[in-house]
């Protein structure tokens, strides 16, 4: 009895995989590598950017497949395959995160751009740091008069656990070639040359940020360095700053793109299917690591654009 009951599970496992990504294939055909939307309207696509930024949400298992820049990225190299879509909201409710998640959107969104997509941001409650970084690649900006933006600046935090281990009788042996191989262990303190060391990733990674936002914004150079120190501003203050082209809505963002975009009347607003990712997400709980794990995950040496 066990075993037919296994085996009926089975099938009905089975089953509900193939209606899903049944599902998947009649609102997605892809032919000869292009992706065909089925429709044949003119519109707005709109791809959503929440939460912290970072390449994947998980390295192994199924939880590989959840929402990260990769895949926002590949969604976004869809939609230029699109004929049909003219313009692109990025609906952004991020805080940042790290920098080579962040410089591989931003560098999508520039490739949209000159296939002659327009893009327009929307901000939701924050568009902060390294999400704003990928917001100045859009042709407009629209935020919420409350929005949390700017935080323009880089930040990379490490622990040291020299004192606790001491005290808890743990002893780190390290064996190693090259003078800074162990930068940033948590089992001793930093020397004054590893923290110069660091500074200077620091340092190169602030230019880069602050360029993109030179050269997004249209700003002196003066007046970009003296509002990109880390400080976070309002919707309402980052418009007066320069830092946001309109106070608006969601809806405000869509109609702005379709009018950039040449689109009369209301747009059409289109989303690519993502059922089977969205499957994946009810499973995520099970890849959750346990909360030292993500302390020494976290002491890795990773520059980030993320607000604290």
């Amino acid at each position: 009895m066990k075993k037919e009951n296994l085996i009926i599970v089975g099938i009905l496992f089975l089953c509900i995989v193939s209606i899903v990504m049944g599902i998947y294939l009649i609102g997605e055909k892809t032919v000869e590598g292009k992706t065909r939307i089925l429709t044949r309207k003119k519109g707005v696509a709109v791809v959503y950017l929440y939460g912290p930024i970072s390449i994947s949400r998980r390295t192994s298992g199924w939880a590989r497949f959840l929402p990260g820049a990769d895949s926002i990225t590949s969604e976004l190299r869809k939609i230029g395959k699109i004929t049909t879509i003219k313009a692109v909201v990025l609906r952004i409710n991020s805080p940042g995160g790290s920098i080579g998640a962040v410089q591989e959107i931003y560098e999508e969104v520039i490739r949209l751009k000159e296939k002659g997509k327009k893009i327009v941001v929307s901000m939701g409650d924050v568009g902060a740091s390294g999400a704003y970084y990928i917001a100045c690649a859009a042709d407009k900006i629209v935020a919420n008069p409350g929005t949390v933006t700017g935080s323009i600046g880089v930040l990379m935090s490490l622990g040291n656990m020299e004192e606790l281990f001491r005290k808890i009788g743990i002893k780190v042996e390290v064996i190693k070639r090259g003078k800074h191989k162990d930068i940033g262990s948590l089992s001793r303190e930093m020397t004054a040359e590893e923290k110069r060391l660091l500074q200077g990733l620091i340092d190169d990674a602030y230019d880069q940020f602050l360029q993109v936002v030179i050269e997004g914004r249209n700003l002196r150079k003066s007046k970009a360095e003296k509002i990109a120190q880390g400080q976070v501003f309002t919707g309402r203050q980052a418009k007066d700053l320069g830092l946001v082209d309109e106070i608006g809505n969601f809806q405000d963002a869509v109609r702005l793109a379709g009018k950039l975009a040449g689109i009369p009347g209301e747009p059409k607003v289109i989303e690519l299917p993502k059922p089977f990712p969205r499957i994946l997400g009810i499973f995520s709980s099970y890849f959750m690591t346990n909360p030292l794990q993500d302390l020494m995950n976290e002491n890795s040496i990773r520059l980030e654009y993320i607000l604290q």
